[in-house]
């Protein structure tokens, strides 16, 4: 199932989209905007992309301070300082 508002110039690259997940992923959804904010959307079935969307949603709508971020700015400071790249 999809919505087509993007040119169909992007039909091979959507197809190989689709062909890369679908190897790794038995369940899967992607979404893409073009520069006119024009959507196109793709998944498995249409249970598989609703619930996707609404546990993003979720997710993305979840209190910001139940994720476990540590920043270690002090490492970052060290390494710069002596010139060793942390990457």
């Amino acid at each position: 199932m999809k919505s087509q508002m993007i040119d169909e110039d992007y039909d091979d690259l959507f197809d190989r989209i689709r062909g890369n997940l679908g190897e790794h992923f038995s369940n899967y959804m992607f979404i893409v905007m073009d520069d006119d904010g024009d959507l196109f959307y793709d998944y498995t079935n249409h249970r598989v992309g609703r619930m996707l969307i609404s546990e993003t949603k979720a997710d993305m709508d979840g209190d910001l301070d139940a994720l476990d971020i540590v920043w270690d700015a002090e490492a970052e400071e060290e390494e710069e300082a002596d010139g060793t790249d942390i990457f």
